[in-house]
């Protein structure tokens, strides 16, 4: 090894500290397990503003796949929950009645440790407020919906969830890291992993590259949790020529309109929303980007739509995100390739039109209302479980396992955090109980 090489050895190396791995290295770290995380992004101390969002996000602002779809990823500690809006939606009935996993206990465990539930009513901002009238005026099922967020330390005022919540409030798989590493565990940050370490087809650690050097992780057991995009890359390098091939990734767009008064942008994001199109695959909320996103939105929709920032202070907003299909596709140089097809595309429509009726109601101005172009949120299912992975989440190569989104073995629509926060429970008890 050279001079700048180093070589820890651990119980179990986890990759990544999304709400998968950050789930798994505190479980076992309470347990009393050597657990180093590697993650690849910085760990800042600033957040709450788009300069600290800037700067974590990939590729400094969105990624751009092949194809239509913008795919927003963030790099820190605590992966992407560092910039979501916390909203809190269990795992579907299928993954127990079609695979045969039972999360319930561990589901159950996560609403009580991190106090899940919709926000009180003097949180919902004025916006959310009218839009959920116009929405029942309208004789849709359009409620408060479940939050990771403590309402004893939130504020009406500071709508900044996306771009990290500062007061603490919002539940982040960062808070998991710290009590990981209070119990012990190792953080590692700006760790780029390269490589899974095998020896007789068995995983024995990983192989990074940070700004201190080359550093090799010797573990008894690896967990795979750096996202939809990146564990897929990994494992293709271990020689799972599959993994990638399919990728979901929740397209959504926002409907926009003008409405004297009221600003979405002022409001705690997706505080209200409906899931009765659900079995469609469609989620509708409230929701608009903070005005930079919202000015690259109007961007990319195109030159004329730029002056609507300028009525940004009375816009409100709808977003429609729905279930995609498994049509793209993680090559092993990490590239994306992700189509919009005709069925995902009729969805996005369907909900467009709703919100629109929505927006009218609710008093916006016919004239301003417009759609952004088709973003996307939560990649995942390119190691699906039943192909990529058992239900055990153990990959073909022994001591190798994943968890985080890639895993979910069907597009929902849905926001996975809490599905993938009580896998990775889950996993942790059972991984504790073989290291």
């Amino acid at each position: 090894m050279g001079d700048r090489d180093r070589k820890l050895q651990t119980d179990v190396a986890v990759v990544g500290s999304g709400p998968g791995g950050a789930t798994v290295a505190r479980e076992l770290a309470k347990q009393g397990k050597k657990v180093v995380i590697l993650e690849r992004g910085k760990n800042p101390n600033w957040t709450g503003n788009l300069f600290s969002t800037f700067f974590i996000m990939d590729k400094r602002s969105l990624l751009f796949p092949k194809g239509s779809v913008r795919v927003g990823r963030a790099l820190t500690t605590g992966g992407s929950t560092a910039i979501y809006c916390g909203t809190a939606v269990p795992p579907r009935d299928w993954i127990k009645s079609k695979y045969k996993i039972d999360l319930g206990e561990f589901v159950e465990e996560v609403r009580r440790e991190i106090g899940i539930k919709p926000l009180p009513n003097r949180l919902i901002g004025p916006a959310s407020q009218r839009i959920m009238k116009a929405a029942r005026d309208l004789g849709f099922n359009w409620n408060p919906l479940d939050k990771f967020i403590d309402p004893e330390k939130c504020e009406l005022k500071c709508p900044h969830c996306m771009l990290g919540c500062s007061r603490g409030a919002i539940w982040t798989a960062r808070k998991y890291v710290e009590e990981a590493v209070d119990s012990g565990a190792t953080l590692i940050n700006q760790a780029l992993v390269e490589d899974v370490l095998m020896e007789n087809k068995q995983a024995t650690g990983v192989s990074a590259r940070t700004p201190k050097g080359r550093l090799t992780v010797e573990a008894k057991v690896t967990v795979l949790a750096a996202g939809g995009m990146a564990t897929p890359v990994l494992l293709q390098r271990a020689g799972m020529s599959d993994a990638g091939q399919g990728l979901f990734v929740d397209p959504l767009i926002i409907t926009y309109g003008n409405c004297r008064g009221f600003s979405s942008g002022r409001d705690i994001p997706m505080a209200t929303g409906t899931l009765e199109f659900a079995p469609e695959g469609i989620l509708m909320t409230d929701l608009a980007y903070p005005w930079p996103f919202y000015l690259l939105n109007a961007y990319w929709k195109g030159w004329k739509y730029v002056p609507k920032i300028l009525g940004y202070a009375s816009t409100i907003g709808i977003m429609t995100k729905v279930r995609d299909e498994l049509s793209g596709r993680v090559g092993p140089d990490g590239t994306v390739s992700k189509p919009i097809t005709d069925e995902d595309r009729q969805k996005l429509d369907k909900g467009a039109s709703i919100a629109e009726k929505i927006l009218k109601e609710a008093g916006a101005d016919p004239r301003s209302i417009y759609t952004s172009p088709v973003g996307a949120a939560h990649p995942g299912g390119t190691v699906r479980i039943g192909q990529g992975v058992n239900t055990e989440l153990e990959t073909p190569v022994a001591n190798l396992y994943v968890c985080d989104t890639s895993i979910i073995p069907e597009p929902s629509g849905l926001p996975p955090v809490w599905t993938v926060v009580a896998f990775g429970k889950r996993l942790a008890r059972r991984l504790g109980s073989v290291v």
